[in-house]
């Protein structure tokens, strides 16, 4: 299970009546399961065939629902299906669910790479799986990651685990570019063929992302529900027909679905909206409310580093990527002031503060960091800054440039909490999503063909490198004990400055270990020598010396570019 203490209960803050159904049950997830409407017969539970798309604002609880869901097919099975998998972006988005499943009483299975063996889930069997988008993709595209040793694998369980669910997407937005947005369209349509139910959930998500996945659900019974402070607000510059209040019947080309709205009050914090123009600026406000919670967000690492240097005098905290995972965590629980961090905190990260300064961004990423402003709901005023850096890397230039534009236009008529005030924004600044058809068509083909096999996919790799946007590949810089000790880093990356040898690279390798008394592999972790010729490829297969069989665990680095303090540089 993964939980200190494995246990029956409900959250301290939680109130059940005599059934252990939620007293204090947000609007929008309450709407949720009663369109579900999931019904006891003694045997399983009869619900309804439905597939949700949800708008709810950032901190509204979108993990509650899953929850909440999990707690029923814990006592017995639906007849649509018998688990939850909840699929998300990002590992520590991972770990927030799972402490949110241990708070509850709830048992839980886990898959993502470098899984702890002990809330692994190799064959997606659990009654609640969490993953992240890159693993799910791969067991569904008969990868069969839990088995890494095995050359076919029984890709078919997976699969069988992920027909026998309900599939929640959330933060399904950060999936809207590249091989990322196709493979989450490839994904929808063959689950939506095969009568998968799924919900996908965010709190940015654009109109032309939202449209172009309901197509992908065509023949399908589709609610689009979104929370709003006023009726009518979600359904603006769509085609909808009023049925009653609240309740749209809407088409997107020729495919039919419902919107529905929930009118839940949002009593949104009034957040002063002001521009930066100079670093200096930046740092004059820092140090100006230096007593008060304060957040910076910036869009890389050296440059979070570098503010962070600059302030060192106040103590403030660093967070960003290139951390151990261990070190993350840790820095992520200390009480601190001031926080300088970058995007990784978008998701998945419960903190709060009363004054935050982001650096220019598109709107669906300030949307994502203001939910960090006034999180904890103890003030209803705040201060964010934005700072027009001038530089606009990773993002779309024309994307951050209007973003900023509209802001400044609206700055005193906008809420940054309430999707209803900020989704026409979304809607005509991020451009539409651009897919690949041919690795679309190729996705089909191997969902579609029972007899494709983990070498087709293989096959696909190839030519494709990932069915996501980027691959991560841990580092470290001495034997890791626990994914506590690895450093998560695009691939890329990770082989620029691991360690050479004579045409080859050192790693830290896990030497398989066949135990025939256990579910899962048993693995000893060692360090050696292998020889990388296509990184996105490579880091994944399963290396031979002589009747030993291994795969990589982590890239050696040298240890002198690593400090506790300011993590991992890329130079000394």
């Amino acid at each position: 299970m993964g939980c200190e203490e494995n246990k029956r209960g409900i959250r301290k803050d939680e109130s059940r009546d005599g059934g252990g159904i939620l007293i204090h049950m947000r609007k929008g997830i309450q709407k949720v399961l009663d369109i579900l409407n999931c019904r006891d017969n003694s045997i399983y539970y009869e619900c309804e065939d439905v597939n949700f798309i949800l708008t709810f604002p950032t901190g509204y609880g979108k993990t509650t629902l899953s929850l909440e869901i999990v707690r029923m097919i814990d006592l017995k099975p639906t007849q649509n299906f018998s688990r939850l998998i909840h699929v998300v972006p990002t590992r520590s988005l991972a770990k927030d669910i799972q402490n949110s499943a241990c708070e509850r009483g709830l048992g839980f299975a886990v898959q993502y790479s470098f899984t702890p063996s002990h809330i692994k889930s190799p064959l997606f069997l659990a009654k609640f799986i969490i993953t992240t988008y890159d693993s799910f993709l791969l067991n569904l595209y008969k990868a069969s990651i839990g088995e890494p040793f095995s050359y076919h694998g029984h890709y078919d369980l997976p699969r069988f685990g992920i027909y026998t669910s309900l599939v929640h997407f959330d933060e399904f937005h950060l999936m809207n570019e590249g091989n990322s947005w196709t493979s989450l369209l490839g994904a929808v349509r063959h689950l939506s063929k095969v009568g998968v139910n799924m919900i996908l959930s965010s709190a940015t998500p654009s109109k032309s992302v939202e449209e172009e996945l309901i197509r992908m659900m065509e023949n399908r019974k589709v609610v689009r529900l979104a929370v709003v402070n006023e009726y009518g607000e979600s359904v603006k510059n769509r085609n909808c027909v009023k049925v009653s209040e609240g309740y749209y019947e809407c088409e997107v080309g020729s495919v039919k679905y419902t919107s529905v709205e929930v009118e839940d009050k949002i009593n949104a914090p009034d957040i002063n909206i002001n521009f930066l123009d100079k670093e200096d600026d930046v740092l004059g406000v820092v140090r100006r409310n230096k007593d008060k919670k304060i957040m910076v967000i910036v869009n890389t690492v050296d440059k979070a580093i570098t503010l962070y240097e600059k302030l060192r005098d106040l103590s403030p905290c660093l967070i960003h990527s290139r951390f151990k995972i261990g070190d993350r965590d840790e820095k992520l629980r200390k009480e601190c002031n001031i926080i300088i961090a970058t995007q990784v905190i978008e998701v998945g990260v419960n903190i709060s503060s009363e004054v935050m300064i982001t650096e220019q961004a598109p709107i669906t990423s300030i949307v994502q960091r203001v939910g960090r402003l006034l999180r904890d709901n103890k003030k209803d005023k705040g201060e964010l800054y934005i700072w027009k850096s001038g530089n606009y890397y990773p993002y779309d230039k024309d994307e951050v440039e209007n973003t900023i534009k509209e802001l400044e236009s609206k700055k005193n008529d906008i809420s940054l909490k309430v999707p209803s005030s900020y989704g026409e924004i979304v809607d005509r600044v991020i451009k539409p999503p651009r897919g690949d058809p041919d690795l679309l068509r190729e996705l089909d083909n191997i969902a579609e063909n029972l007899f494709a096999t983990r070498e087709d996919l293989e096959k696909l790799l190839d030519k494709y490198c990932t069915l996501t946007n980027s691959y991560v590949i841990n580092v470290a810089y001495d034997t890791p004990a626990s994914e506590r000790d690895l450093i998560p880093l695009d691939g890329d990356l990770a082989l620029k400055i691991a360690i050479k040898g004579n045409d080859c690279v050192y790693a830290y390798v896990e030497e398989y270990k066949p135990e025939r008394k256990v579910a899962v592999d048993k693995v000893n972790v060692r360090e050696t020598c292998v020889e990388i010729a296509k990184p996105c490829r490579d880091y994944r297969k399963v290396f031979y010396d002589g009747d030993k069989r291994y795969i990589i665990y982590a890239l050696k680095i040298d240890k002198e570019l690593y400090d506790e303090e300011t993590g991992l540089r890329l130079r000394k």
